[in-house]
C-alpha cells in the first residue's frame, strides 16, 4: 500500500493553462483559488502562455520556498510541473484536472468534476506515487516509442479535427495507413526482444490518450513499469486492436506481449522518437528508469 498521511500544506502556487479544457480551466482555477483561501490557505494563481510556463512558474515557486505546487490542465501541464519538481521529497502536487488528457489524474483517482476534485485539494490525503525518468527528465504516466509515438506527434504538431481522446482515435486510424514499423532492441528484467514492433508502451499508470488503457495491470505505485510490447498486424487487427484499449482487450492477443521490469532500454538503427506524459522527449538509444514513490500528490482518501 501507499504511504498516506492527511496533508498539511497551506501555501500554494496554482499553475493554470488557461486554454485547457476548451478555456475552462481559468473558471476552474478560479474556484479552486476561493475555496482555498475561504479554508485559510495562502497562494495565488500564475496563467501560462506558452510551452515551458508551468515548469518554469515552479521551479521558481520551489526557489522561493513554496512546497504546495497545483496543477490546474490536463496532463501536458502536470508533465511540466513534475519535471519541476522531480524527486524533491518536501515538495507536494496537487491536480485539476481540466485538459483532452488527464491520465494521472484518472491514475491517482482524482475526479474530473471541478468541484470533487477542489475538494480533494482540502480534504485529501498525500501518497507517493512512482516516477519515470529519462536522462534528467521525469514523466508520470507512459512513455511510448513507434506508432503510438508518431500518434501523438501528430495531435501534438498538426492537431486534429476533434477534442479529446476521439482526437487521439482520429489520429491513431489515420496515421495506421502510412506507418512503417521499427526494428528495435529492448531490455529488461523480463530478458530481451529483437524485432519489429508496432509500438511499445512503458507505464506507470494503466492509460493514455485520455483513457486508452495500453498497460490495464499496471499500478502506479508498485516500483514496476508495465511494458506493452505490440507486433506488427495486418491494418485491419491493429484497427481491432485500437477498440479494444477503451477496456485493456488487447492484452490476450497473439500479437501482444506484456512485461514488468525496473528498467527498459531501448534501441534502434535508424533513431525512434519517445514521447512520455503526450510531449517530446528524446530518441533512442535510451533506458527508462523507475524511480520508486518519489512523487507526493495530494489524493483522494482510502
Amino acid at each position: 500500500m501507499s504511504a498516506i498521511t492527511q496533508h498539511s500544506y497551506r501555501d500554494f502556487v496554482l499553475i493554470t493553462n488557461p486554454i485547457s479544457g476548451k478555456g475552462k480551466a481559468a473558471a476552474v482555477a478560479e474556484q479552486a483559488f476561493q475555496r482555498l483561501t475561504a479554508e485559510g490557505c495562502t497562494g495565488n494563481i500564475e496563467l501560462t502562455a506558452q510551452s515551458g510556463d508551468a515548469k518554469r512558474i515552479a521551479q521558481n515557486a520551489i526557489e522561493t520556498g513554496l512546497r504546495w505546487i497545483i496543477a490546474c490542465g490536463g496532463d501536458g501541464t502536470v508533465h511540466e510541473v513534475v519535471n519541476a519538481i522531480g524527486e524533491k521529497s518536501d515538495a507536494v502536487l496537487g491536480v485539476l484536472p481540466c485538459g483532452k488528457g488527464n491520465d494521472f489524474a484518472e491514475g491517482v483517482k482524482i475526479p474530473t468534476k471541478p468541484v470533487e476534485a477542489i475538494s480533494v485539494l482540502v480534504e485529501g490525503t498525500t501518497r507517493q506515487v512512482d516516477l519515470g525518468k529519462i536522462g534528467d527528465h521525469y514523466f508520470d504516466t507512459i512513455v511510448t516509442c513507434g506508432y503510438d509515438a508518431e500518434v501523438s506527434r501528430r495531435v501534438t504538431e498538426e492537431g486534429a479535427p476533434f477534442s479529446g481522446t476521439a482526437s487521439y482515435v482520429y489520429t491513431a486510424i489515420t496515421t495506421l495507413f502510412s506507418y512503417q514499423s521499427p526494428t528495435v532492441r529492448l531490455t529488461g528484467d523480463f530478458g530481451s526482444y529483437d524485432g519489429e514492433i508496432l509500438l511499445t508502451a512503458t507505464g506507470i499508470t494503466s492509460s493514455y490518450g485520455g483513457g486508452m488503457k495500453i498497460v490495464p495491470e499496471a499500478i502506479i505505485d508498485d516500483g514496476l513499469f508495465d511494458v506493452c510490447i505490440i507486433e506488427p498486424a495486418p491494418r485491419r487487427t491493429v484497427l481491432r486492436l485500437l477498440f479494444t484499449l477503451f477496456w485493456g482487450g488487447h492484452a490476450g492477443h497473439p500479437a501482444v506481449q506484456m512485461r514488468r521490469t525496473k528498467s527498459l532500454t531501448i534501441e534502434s538503427d535508424p533513431p525512434i522518437l519517445l514521447y512520455a506524459d503526450g510531449e517530446r522527449i528524446c530518441y533512442t538509444p535510451v533506458t527508462v528508469e523507475i524511480i520508486e514513490r518519489a512523487l507526493t500528490v495530494i489524493a483522494p482518501p482510502e
